[in-house]
């Protein structure tokens, strides 16, 4: 019934229907709460799971490039079977996944956590209330799991593997030797030791004719002269044995010229080391290949020298503290992560590598302390966890707060004296405009303002514009650029990481001083960034157009009318400009770096020096003439003054093969035609009877080598030029030598610049056929491009060095295979 207003009165307020209300107990709500809390883990994990293993992958590869070689080498020079090199291969993955599992762990983490910060998935986070400290719970569940598998490899995996590598490169060198020792051609694998071979055999299994020595003949030396022999495998020992039948040994005393010995045998057996393997007699096993228990017993052992028990600890510790660099590391990576969300995949790549890289010089220069006495093994371990750790967690408390961080102070300064890019560009262009301005004013101020009713004609002409590079041109090379550089310091880095794994041994046991170990690692960057610069060129291009797919640009220029061909030629051209760098880099300081890093080398394993890095052991030279044949071996030789140190001359029956005779001079100088030996002396053997020739002051000899026999430098193949490389061929065939293997080397020098381009063939075709897959497809691709191409060249290398192909088509088969290759993919795109 309607009141005086004519609105209906209001029911009761128990009569008015409420709403049902949903109450939700504090169980269910906890419960709904953590089944969010698993669903948010998984999600976590499974963005992190793709590039762990991709990582993996990656850093694996890397450190495996170096024995990829070496085991093709095996396989056809050897005739090694393949299961036996597949077990070389896998035993040499138990140190290599100690190092590329942390590695792995903090490039996953970056990548993960950056690409989440990206796409504003953490910010929606953090805004319901999510803490980074709940996100830290499935990092730290995956690095509490790898932890525990590099604790499980370093103690139990690697040392096993340490033992099983060693005794698998002892069988290996003890395979296939005699199909390697050729007539006539001097055998130089063997460690400190030299073997020629006069004739091969009519018959049987043995040589005729055989010549065995030191490599370096300085103070006292013996030399073996046989008349037969032959190599075979002890059954008792597994070692590879030299047995020379109708032996004669000549003892030389350099000090004493007058003492000589000659001892007649019916056989004499040598054990042969062989320098490619490490074959031959046994060592003593290293720390790195003693378990926990025993390196604890060497340890606390008082018949230890101090140094011994100081370094077992060392090693305790480090088992130890590398696999709880998985969880510090994994910490740390956290916050960066958060911090690299406008960085994208290649910056968290490079953030992984240089907080590696930092981690691994505290490390090793902890480690190089502690082994001097210098600091306690366990604060030379431990102290780069600690240090990452309270880092960790410093910068996790400040991001869970939404600070910056770097402190307070700091950032303020850096937010106040900082300018950024935008603005100082801004500031470029208004002083640039108020000059411009001025200018103007000036001029026509200068010039006289012309009459109203004067006719003028003016010409307009269309402002040239550069058809290359234009403006996308210059974009895509300075994106190029940009991961160049990225990708080649990563790609270094990562090298001499793994390099540093494997000389941290002769490091401790030398003590050279830190100075040296930079100075090693400054000079083999050059080397380094020459091997990996096609597969450096090969990741940029794919990484830089993956990118350029995934943010829509290709196919912007696609619809601009641009072909995919024209698009592609500005990362040709800077192909083109590494491949040039490399090749300068090859020809002009390659040669000096490498003789560098020889020298540098030695020191760092103590090993004693000669005048000069000329592989002093390569400096033997066969010559046969007449009824005689000789071998010479002279340590040094002068061109400009023509003047040879050192010179030893072996004189051999040529139809017995039969050592008869010895010259050796201190100095031997070439002048009007003759050689004139400086104090020197000879001697005449005849079966056990050597009569001594003393040949003081100046004496001329018949000796119808000229200079020219003896004037090109011995370096090593990488120590010089193509021009002195190429001189240094001619004049060892002169010597009677065949050397496929120098002509490999000869047409690498062209070969390898010239890979830059073909990769960057090769991977344009995958890189626009990734579409919006991103970088880490690229990643991922570039492996097995990379894999595929490294095994190739490995291939045909070594069948060239073997004189199984000849050399041009070793050095160039695996270039044009990858051309055609790349030929045939550009034609399936859609330009």
């Amino acid at each position: 019934m309607a009141n005086r207003t004519g609105k209906k009165p209001r029911p009761p307020v128990d009569a008015v229907p409420q709403r049902p209300q949903i109450l939700i107990e504090p169980r269910e709500r906890t419960r709904r709460s953590s089944r969010h809390q698993r669903i948010l883990h998984r999600y976590v994990l499974r963005e992190i799971l793709g590039p762990l293993v991709l990582g993996l992958m990656l850093f694996t590869f890397l450190l495996l490039i170096d024995s990829l070689f070496a085991l093709a080498a095996l396989v056809i020079q050897r005739d090694v079977p393949m299961l036996m090199v597949g077990r070389l291969l896998l035993l040499n993955l138990p140190h290599i996944i100690v190092i590329t599992l942390p590695m792995s762990l903090l490039f996953a983490i970056l990548i993960a956590v950056g690409r989440l910060a990206s796409d504003a998935e953490l910010v929606a986070l953090r805004a319901s209330g999510v803490s980074l400290f709940s996100l830290y719970r499935p990092v730290f569940a995956l690095s509490l799991v790898l932890a525990t598998l590099t604790l499980y490899a370093t103690l139990y995996v690697q040392p096993w593997g340490n033992r099983a590598l060693r005794d698998l490169q002892v069988e290996i060198g003890n395979l296939g030797i005699t199909k390697q020792i050729q007539p006539r051609v001097f055998y130089e694998q063997l460690r400190d030791r030299i073997l020629y071979v006069f004739a091969a055999p009519e018959r049987g299994d043995e040589w005729r004719g055989v010549f065995f020595t030191v490599a370096l003949p300085i103070g006292d030396f013996t030399v073996t002269q046989a008349a037969h022999g032959s190599v075979s495998i002890d059954p008792r020992s597994g070692r590879s044995v030299l047995r020379l039948r109708d032996a004669v040994e000549y003892t030389v005393h350099l000090d004493e010229p007058k003492r000589s010995e000659l001892r007649q045998h019916g056989t004499v057996a040598y054990t042969l080391e062989d320098e490619l393997t490490g074959g031959g007699q046994a060592r003593s096993p290293g720390v790195r290949e003693l378990d926990l228990q025993t390196l604890l017993q060497r340890a606390r052992d008082p018949a230890m020298s101090s140094r011994e028990r100081r370094l077992a600890e060392l090693e305790v510790h480090k088992k130890l503290a590398i696999p709880a660099a998985c969880v510090v590391l994994g910490l740390f990576g956290l916050p960066l992560g958060f911090s690299n969300r406008r960085g994208g995949k290649s910056s968290g790549f490079a953030l992984s590598l240089a907080v590696i890289l930092a981690y691994y010089v505290l490390l090793n220069n902890g480690e190089a302390a502690a082994a001097s006495g210098e600091m306690r093994p366990w604060t030379a371990m431990w102290l780069p966890n600690l240090l990452f750790l309270g880092a960790g967690l410093f910068l996790l408390a400040r991001r869970n707060r939404d600070q910056s961080l770097l402190l307070g102070n700091l950032d303020r300064w850096v937010r106040t004296h900082a300018r950024p890019p935008t603005q100082i560009r801004a500031a470029v262009a208004r002083w640039s405009g108020r000059r411009l301005r001025r200018a103007l004013e000036e001029r026509s101020a200068r010039s006289p303002s012309p009459r109203p009713d004067s006719a003028g004609v003016v010409l307009r002409l269309e402002r040239p514009v550069l058809r290359f590079p234009n403006i996308l041109d210059r974009y895509v090379l300075s994106s190029f650029g940009r991961i160049f550089v990225l990708v080649a310091a990563s790609v270094m880095a990562i090298f001499m990481i793994g390099s540093f794994s494997r000389l941290v041994d002769d490091v401790l046991k030398s003590g050279v001083p830190a100075s040296v170990v930079l100075d090693y690692y400054k000079y083999l960057s050059f080397d380094i960034f020459h091997r990996t610069a096609p597969l450096v060129v090969l990741l940029t291009c794919l990484i830089s157009f993956g990118l350029l797919a995934r943010a829509n640009e290709v196919t912007a220029a696609k619809a601009l009318g641009m072909s995919l061909y024209r698009l592609a030629i500005p990362a040709l051209v800077a192909a083109g400009l590494v491949a040039g760098a490399s090749a300068a880099i090859g020809s002009a300081v390659l040669p000096h770096s490498n003789a560098r890093v020889a020298e540098l080398r030695d020191e760092i394993r103590g090993t004693p020096k000669v005048r000069t890095y000329k592989r002093a052991d390569e400096q033997w030279l066969f010559r046969g003439r007449g009824n005689h044949s000789f071998i010479y071996h002279y340590q040094y030789f002068d061109p400009r003054r023509q003047v040879l140190q050192r010179l030893h001359a072996f004189r051999f029956d040529a139809a017995t093969y039969r050592l008869s005779g010895h010259l050796f001079a201190p100095e031997a100088v070439y002048r009007q035609g003759t050689w004139l030996l400086q104090d020197g002396w000879a001697k005449n053997l005849n079966g056990t009877l050597a009569e001594f020739v003393p040949l003081a002051g100046l004496h001329a000899i018949d000796l119808e080598e000229d200079p020219e026999f003896f004037s090109t430098e011995i370096k090593r193949p990488d120590q010089m030029n193509a021009k002195q490389l190429r001189q240094y061929i001619r004049t060892v065939r002169a010597s009677g030598q065949d050397v496929p293997e120098l002509e490999v080397e000869l047409y690498n020098k062209a070969a390898v610049p010239a890979v830059c381009v073909i990769m960057a063939l090769v991977a344009l075709p995958f890189a626009f056929r990734l579409g919006r897959r991103g970088a880490l497809y690229g990643i991922g691709v570039s492996l097995v491009l990379g894999m595929a191409y490294y095994v190739l060249i490995a291939l045909f290398t070594t069948l060239g060095q073997t004189g199984t192909l000849p050399a041009m088509a070793a050095v160039w088969s695996p270039n044009l295979i990858f051309a055609l290759l790349s030929l045939y993919l550009f034609l399936g795109i859609r330009t």
